[in-house]
Formats: C-alpha cells, sequence, structure tokens
C-alpha cells in the first residue's frame, strides 16, 4: 500500500508542476503578445493622417519623374499590372520597368512598425497584387510605394492608378515574358499631339482616366519632355528576379543596380537619332570567367537564362579583369545586359561566328555566385 501512495502521490506531484508551467507559459505569451502590440500600434485614429504625410512626403515634380503606374481591376479590386516609369527631363529617356503583379516580398521591420502605428492592417509578407485587400482609399497605393522602396533601396516619386481596361490600351503585355510595352495606339495618339503642338492637352485627356497623387499641374511640367521623346528610345525592362511557384521573387541587389543605372544613363538622348538598342532576347550570348573566382561563368550562364536569355557557351578568359566587357558584334547591343554587373562597359567589335554577344565577367562581378 505504502508503494501505490508513493506512486500517487509522485503523479500528483509531476501534474502539478506540468499544470503550474503551462499557466507561466501562457502568461508569459500573453504578456510577450500585449508588450508587442503595444509597441507597433498605439494611437493610431488620432494620428494616422499625420503619419501618413511622414511616411510618404510631399509630392513634387522633380529633375527625373519616377511614377509607378498600377493596372486596377475595378470589380476585384486586385492590381493585376505594375509599371515603373522613368523619364529623365535632363537626357530625354523614357524606360519603363515591369515589376510583376504576384511579386511577394517581406516587409521591412522598422517600415512594417511605422505602418502599423498608422493604423494598417497587413500582414509582414505582403503580395502587390492584394494592396488594396489591406489599405483603404488610396492609401494603398502610396504604401505599395513606401514598401518597394524600403525593399530596393530605390526612389519612387508618385503613383497613377489606372482601370485595367485602359491599362491594356495603354501598354502590351508578352505573353511569355509579362513584359509591358507601349502600345503602338498610345504612341501613335501621343505622337498626333506633338505634331498639333499640344502634349499639354495629351497629358489632360489622359488624366481624366486615373487617379495620382501628382496634381495634372504638377505632371504638366513634364509636357515638353515628353514631346521630345524620340519612340526608338523608349526602353523597356522586366525587373530582376525569378519565378518560384505561383510568386515572383525579386532579386533585390540585381533590380537596384538595373534601377540605378536607368537614373544615370545617359548613352540614348533624343539627338542619338540613328542610335537604336537591340534587346538580347534571341541573341548567341558566350560567357567567359575573367573573375579569378571559380564558378562565375556557369553562375552567369544560369542567371541570364532564369531571364529567358541564350547562353550557347561558357569558358575561362585567359586573364583576370577587374570590371565585366560586354563585347557585341553590332552597335546597339547589349544595353539590356548592362543591369546584371557593377560597373560594366560595351565595346563594339568583330566576334566568332554564331555569337552575337560576348561577356568576359570581372572580378567587380564575384558576388554573381552568392546571389545565385
Amino acid at each position: 500500500m505504502k508503494k501505490k501512495n508513493s506512486i500517487g502521490k509522485i503523479i500528483f506531484v509531476m501534474f502539478l508542476r506540468s499544470f503550474f508551467t503551462v499557466v507561466l507559459l501562457l502568461v508569459v505569451a500573453m504578456g510577450s503578445y500585449g508588450l508587442t502590440m503595444k509597441y507597433y500600434e498605439v494611437t493610431a485614429d488620432e494620428t494616422h493622417g499625420k503619419d501618413m504625410l511622414d511616411i510618404v512626403g510631399d509630392i513634387t515634380a522633380d529633375e527625373i519623374s519616377r511614377n509607378i503606374i498600377y493596372s486596377v481591376n475595378s470589380e476585384t479590386s486586385e492590381v493585376e499590372g505594375m509599371i515603373i516609369e522613368v523619364l529623365n527631363t535632363t537626357t530625354g529617356n523614357l524606360d519603363f520597368i515591369t515589376i510583376p503583379a504576384n511579386t511577394q516580398f517581406t516587409i521591412g521591420s522598422e517600415v512594417y512598425k511605422r505602418m502599423c502605428a498608422a493604423g494598417a492592417d497587413v500582414p509582414q509578407i505582403m503580395r502587390m497584387s492584394l494592396l488594396n485587400s489591406y489599405f483603404s482609399d488610396n492609401t494603398a497605393y502610396e504604401y505599395g510605394i513606401l514598401m518597394l522602396e524600403d525593399y530596393l533601396g530605390i526612389d519612387i516619386g508618385y503613383y497613377t492608378a489606372v482601370e485595367s481596361s485602359v491599362f491594356q490600351g495603354w501598354f502590351n503585355k508578352d505573353a511569355d515574358t509579362g513584359l509591358y510595352t507601349p502600345s503602338d495606339s498610345l504612341i501613335s495618339e501621343a505622337q498626333q499631339y506633338v505634331s498639333n503642338n499640344d502634349m499639354t492637352g495629351f497629358i489632360k485627356l489622359k488624366y481624366e482616366s486615373l487617379v495620382s497623387n501628382l496634381k495634372v499641374k504638377s505632371k504638366l511640367k513634364y509636357a515638353d519632355t515628353y514631346a521630345a521623346v524620340n519612340p526608338a528610345y523608349i526602353y523597356c525592362y522586366m525587373i530582376p528576379g525569378k519565378v518560384d511557384m505561383e510568386e515572383y521573387l525579386i532579386s533585390v541587389k540585381k533590380a537596384k543596380q538595373q534601377y540605378d543605372t536607368i537614373l544615370s544613363d545617359d548613352e540614348h538622348t533624343t539627338e542619338q537619332v540613328n542610335d537604336v538598342s537591340i534587346p538580347s532576347a534571341g541573341k548567341n550570348i558566350k560567357v567567359l570567367n575573367g573573375s579569378g573566382t571559380e564558378g562565375i561563368a556557369t553562375a552567369t550562364k544560369s542567371m541570364l537564362e532564369k531571364d529567358g536569355l541564350t547562353v550557347v557557351k561558357i569558358a575561362d578568359n585567359s586573364e583576370i579583369i577587374e570590371n565585366t566587357i560586354i563585347y557585341v558584334a553590332k552597335e546597339g547591343m547589349g544595353r539590356d545586359l548592362k543591369h546584371y554587373f557593377d560597373g560594366a562597359r560595351i565595346e563594339t567589335t568583330q566576334l566568332d561566328e554564331g555569337i552575337d554577344i560576348l561577356i568576359i565577367v570581372g572580378s567587380a562581378d564575384s558576388g554573381i555566385l552568392t546571389n545565385q
């Protein structure tokens, strides 16, 4: 009997210990949750307007227009497409960067804290197509700017939201790559207004079918630059990244390099009327490893092929170089490859038969290995 009582006592003591342990864990968890919520939220309703102004900042017409254009389905409110339009008033360059609507990324902790404090109810892992599911009114598009700027380390000036049916009339979407390009009808319509010396009328007309946080008065400051753009110098890019299951994951470093290159590039000005850019898609590319780091040619081949480019041969270069060189068989080739590399230069030369582009990867781009 004593043995049975002893065993029963031990079981009872163990039960009590387990019970109090569970209670303690629950108390700690609830306390942590309370502290976290207190850290993130707080007088959101009272400060929402002020916080939004602090987060987004003032909207002005800068020397370089950086406009993110959202294609929005009016029935579902889903964002079906995004383009960053970059217009440089100094060089006359007009560039379009496609960002897939199924882009997914994690919001940075500091920005996420500020958004929660401003009253936003959004998951930290965000999908761009669902912007309007988490935010009210047009704040969704401003928050979209905020999140992309923080995630990519870039600066986007303002937004334009367009109903998807209108957007589809303005831009064509390539069925294979998802790349958006201005439609022939849009370019033709713009040229008609240019011939009548009325680009301001064209901009005012388009503003009737869109929503933007840049007032039309400010947008009109770009009228002369738009009017001077040569259609041959309208460049279109896909933001670097890869498809993972049903999500598009942006390659942050490459995307920032691409964006910085576009903002600073002075090669395709309106004066260079005979200088036409030739896309690298469909061209035969050869890659040589001139970095001195093993595996660079293979990694570069993989990187380019993920974006639909054709690499027909890889090998080691006979010497080590610092900065990547892109040799092209014809003037105008290779420009859409520069954003993959850090400080690459393009040279036109005679190449081996069957090769359109030769890339010698330098040591400055050895980071390509770690980005795969």
